[in-house]
């Protein structure tokens, strides 16, 4: 009965961190490259249930009688690097790349990447996200003076002066080796391909958000399902043990 709490408050737990991705899912869903997030979960060992003081159900096993796993935990967070879709801004500073691939961005921590292509132009000419961090390109920061500068669908950047630099384009074995961090930034636990994948990049678009607001609200209404259910499990297991303790060999 004990093993019921267990089962019971760990679904609970789960379902709670399952509403916390889902409220940050929501809450970006108008965050410029935004990739949504969702939980992998799973059940702990099982361990074996034995029949105590029976010796008449006793078998070739010894007095097993089954097993049973003492609830759930959260494995990892997993991260959806799938395209979002693109929108027009006709701002020149805004890129959207296309292609399972990050730009790159020099911030004081070392090399971060991103999906997002909002950027700006500094008091210097260089171009940064909104916190200031330079974008990178093959030789280092990437300069365009001002406003009227071009990038063509390689990133290749143009200027009146004419070519400048090729915005450095990088893409992992795995995505699943990048974390999140603040800023809509990644980093990396292993080291960028020698070579990008495929990929072009929009000048005047931006990657939209690829969450999806209907299908986080369904999810949630069933979040909420499970969790009110694991909630009457443990009142229904609470009140059973408080007539054991209560009621069971009450002398009348």
């Amino acid at each position: 009965m004990v093993r019921g709490l267990y089962i019971a408050g760990t679904g609970m737990q789960l379902q709670r961190r399952r509403m916390e991705t889902i409220t940050n899912n929501i809450a970006n869903v108008e965050t410029t490259g935004f990739k949504k997030e969702f939980m992998i979960a799973h059940s702990y060992d099982e361990v074996m249930l034995r029949r105590i003081n029976d010796i008449s159900h006793r078998t070739w096993r010894g007095n097993m009688v089954g097993s049973m796993n003492l609830g759930t935990q959260v494995d990892h967070l997993h991260i959806d690097f799938t395209q979002g879709a693109l929108e027009g801004t006709e701002r020149t500073t805004d890129l959207a790349l296309i292609g399972d691939a990050f730009f790159v961005i020099q911030t004081p921590a070392g090399e971060r990447y991103t999906k997002t292509g909002h950027f700006y132009i500094n008091d210097a000419g260089y171009l940064t996200d909104v916190e200031g961090n330079q974008l990178l390109g093959n030789n280092g920061p990437i300069n365009v003076g001002g406003l009227n500068f071009r990038v063509d669908q390689f990133g290749n950047v143009f200027t009146d002066a004419g070519f400048t630099d090729t915005i450095r384009v990088v893409s992992f074995a795995d995505d699943s080796t990048l974390r999140r961090q603040g800023a809509n930034l990644y980093f990396a636990t292993a080291a960028p391909l020698a070579m990008a994948n495929p990929y072009s990049i929009a000048q005047g678009f931006l990657e939209t958000s690829n969450v999806d607001i209907g299908r986080e609200m369904v999810d949630m209404l069933a979040m909420y399902r499970t969790y009110e259910l694991n909630q009457r499990m443990v009142t229904m297991i609470d009140e059973t043990l408080g007539r054991a303790v209560n009621e069971i060999g009450r002398l009348r």
